[in-house]
């Protein structure tokens, strides 16, 4: 039988045991992006795929609530068992309502919930840097039902509920005092709503229960915020910023007439305050209807008889075998296949490209140490997986294919953000596609030989952000620029400078596209336009500081992986040479990945495969009360820091393993000449604490680093010094 249902609906029949869970079905899976993608589908009001429930009767089958690990609830005695679309439903139930319930209730609740569920999730309504989709400039609120996805997830926010931190106003056991005594009821949720709308989100945990109610947190953050926005107004108004007609043009008819007049009436300015109480109470109220719509929205449900139940095991087998729908990626292949029938498809092209070598020209190689490879393919830095392309290669080629498709090259005349945006990418034809693809795969092609020669990349997944190719590919599709060391050596700059500087950890898109113009004026006779985030190497609070790779952040959020990446790989971009002693190997990226064959020693030859390796051996360091496993496991412990990692062999990390302390440190002692930025000393001074000693340790290496990564830096921008870069 085919039916449908609201989200809300779904919410209650779940609630009441009417709605469950199999014991068959998996648990909770999704990642945070996945959640944010389908929220961002949901509010759009687009079709997020049907659900398959079976009838059936309590105890049936072994059964769960959404959300909850727990198997013991209240089950009605008819009941629908949900076959397929648990990581949907459990999403949204997630997102859309309170499921840490009261003051008494949330400790219970939370350690019941999967982990990957234990979060609040917010709609930031201010938030105009790309498109202004809540109306927040002028308070004007038009719907988001004909939006994509795209357009509105950068407006979905999450905070982590950390058991510990009550503290926090977003936690659901949060309580403040004010005058000694702890606020409750409506005091406490205008608190919490003060310090919402300074962030300019509103809570959509509220969402299902919300049903008009007032002096909900979600009702007063979104007032507040209108208030407020109503007060920068009228001050951009005085200001000559702001037109009173094109603000308060349909809230006061005649407001035409109020135009820059000084002074007002009595009537005229109760009726002036009260248009702009109406444009703040109706922008509130828009979208919290349309917020009501979205959980009133209606699912496809196809409901199986009981006489099935037999089977239905088999049928969610069934079902959860069958393929991943189309994406972008796909639609555009289909395009292409249409303007070119006889060809090879348009994946067989790419695949084609990405997998010949091409030949690496000196600019590239040319101050490198030792023998460097010098015929290369893409394979080799991991873009393929099964011989399928890796999503990663699929996006950017999308990216670089709607720019060079929309744009000419050099002109920046209609360069936006939106030019790597899925819409832009559906609005290329099939001309389009077959006559830029070449180009755009052998620049992502030479985009990636830079990554790996020039910046330590093993593999093309180990690099956090993506859109790093872009800038980097799009300058590389000029010959002229492929084999010219100075235009390498400012690439190099902007990649270091931008990664440890901390310019992509917000804001990639729109950096991105900027990045592509900055980099491309520069290398064509500009000024430097990354000297300040050369300036913020290792220095950016809160991100890659000293601070932060140090592990005594108060945040205790850990370091990026970005920049633990970063660390390893920029010491590999060094060449450095293995800790084995009796024979020098010269460990570097393109080897690595290739795992080529290396002699060990006198007798032996091994492929070359490395380890992430602790300088300082967490092995010297526990105790009775602290293994070195449980030590390995503490990511706050200051010796899991990326300053105290560096890439070795695993032919070196055998040698090393069974050394005792002392003799470790006498080994080590001997190759600090060898690279990896590692200090002299590893005595531990008499009267030394362990954790000041640590500290030493691990603040020498920082400072090394910083100095190495200075001083490449200072090199690179000066192009007549390129031939000492390394």
């Amino acid at each position: 039988m085919n039916t449908t249902k609201s989200l809300r609906e779904l919410f209650e029949d779940n609630e009441v045991g009417k709605l469950v869970l199999p014991n068959f079905q998996r648990g909770y899976e999704w990642k945070e992006s996945d959640q944010q993608l389908l929220l961002s589908t949901v509010l759009v009001k687009l079709p997020i795929g049907g659900l398959l429930v079976l009838e059936g009767r309590k105890g049936d089958f072994a059964t769960r609530q959404l959300c909850y690990e727990d198997e013991e609830f209240d089950q009605d005695e008819n009941c629908l068992y949900l076959l397929d679309g648990q990581q949907r439903s459990s999403t949204l139930r997630a997102v859309l309502s309170d499921l840490y319930g009261t003051i008494d209730q949330w400790e219970t609740n939370y350690d019941q919930l999967y982990k990957k569920l234990r979060y609040r999730w917010f709609l930031n309504v201010t938030k105009i840097e790309d498109e202004d989709v809540f109306g927040y400039e002028n308070l004007a609120f038009h719907k988001l039902d004909n939006l994509e996805p795209g357009q509105v997830i950068d407006n979905i926010e999450y905070k982590k509920i950390i058991k510990s931190n009550t503290n926090e106003w977003h936690h659901p056991s949060y309580r403040v005092k004010k005058d000694g005594a702890l606020l409750e009821g409506n005091v406490l949720k205008n608190e919490i709503a003060k310090h919402a709308a300074n962030e300019g989100v509103i809570p959509l945990y509220e969402l299902y229960e919300y049903s008009g109610h007032t002096n909900t947190v979600l009702e007063l953050t979104l007032s507040k915020i209108a208030r407020e926005r109503v007060d920068e107004l009228k001050a951009l108004v005085s200001g000559g910023e702001k037109s009173l007609t094109e603000l308060l043009g349909t809230k006061l008819p005649e407001v035409y007439a109020y135009e820059h007049k000084e002074e007002y009436s009595e009537d005229e300015e109760r009726d002036l305050n009260d248009a702009w109480s109406s444009l703040a109470s109706d922008w509130k109220k828009d979208i919290l209807q349309y917020l009501e719509g979205v959980i009133d929205q209606e699912l496809h449900v196809i409901q199986l008889p009981a006489s099935e139940i037999s089977r239905a095991t088999s049928i969610y087998e069934n079902i959860n075998k069958g393929g991943k729908g189309l994406d972008t990626y796909d639609l555009i292949v289909a395009k292409a296949a249409a303007g070119h029938r006889t060809e090879r498809t348009l994946t067989q092209r790419i695949t084609s490209i990405l997998n010949d070598e091409i030949q690496i020209p000196d600019s590239l190689v040319d101050q490198l140490r030792g023998s460097v490879q010098r015929q290369w393919a893409s394979t080799q830095i991991g873009v393929m997986d099964d011989k399928k392309i890796i999503n990663p290669i699929r996006e950017q080629y999308l990216n670089l294919l709607s720019i060079f498709s929309h744009t000419e090259y050099g002109n920046f005349d209609d360069f936006k953000i939106d030019l790597i945006k899925k819409e832009k990418h559906l609005k290329l034809n099939s001309e389009q596609i077959n006559q830029n693809t070449e180009l755009t795969t052998q620049s992502l092609v030479r985009a990636l030989a830079f990554l790996q020669f020039r910046c330590g990349k093993i593999s093309i997944n180990d690099l956090n952000y993506k859109l790093m190719i872009l800038p980097i590919a799009y300058i590389l599709s000029d010959d002229e620029k492929w084999n010219s060391r100075a235009s390498l050596a400012k690439i190099e700059y902007w990649y270091w400078s931008s990664l440890f500087g901390g310019s992509y950890r917000e804001k990639q898109n729109q950096i991105c596209i900027e990045d592509i113009r900055k980099l491309y004026e520069w290398i064509n006779g500009g000024q430097n336009p990354f000297e300040y985030r050369g300036s913020k190497v290792l220095k950016s609070e809160g991100y890659s500081d000293r601070t932060v790779l140090m592990l005594m952040s108060e945040e205790r959020e850990g370091v990026p992986l970005a920049i633990k990446n970063g660390v390893l790989e920029y010491v590999l971009s060094t060449q450095p040479k293995d800790f084995n002693i009796s024979k020098e190997v010269r460990l570097n990226p393109w080897d690595i990945s290739r795992s080529k064959e290396v002699e060990v020693s006198d007798d032996e030859v091994r492929l070359l495969r490395v380890h992430d390796h602790h300088i300082y051996p967490l092995g010297a360091d526990y105790s009775i009360e602290r293994t070195a496993k449980e030590l390995r496991e503490d990511k706050q412990h200051i010796l899991n820091s990326p300053l105290n990692r560096t890439y070795i062999s695993d032919y070196a990390n055998g040698l090393i393993r069974d050394k005792n302390p002392s003799s470790y440190f006498e080994y080590l002692s001997d190759l600090t000449s060898w690279g990896h930025l590692i200090g002299l000393s590893w005595d531990r001074n008499e009267g030394e604490e362990k954790a000041e000693f640590h500290k030493r340790l691990l603040n020498d290496r920082y400072e090394r680093l910083l100095e190495s990564i200075t001083l490449r830096l200072d090199r690179l921008k000066d192009v007549r010094d390129l031939q000492h870069t390394r």
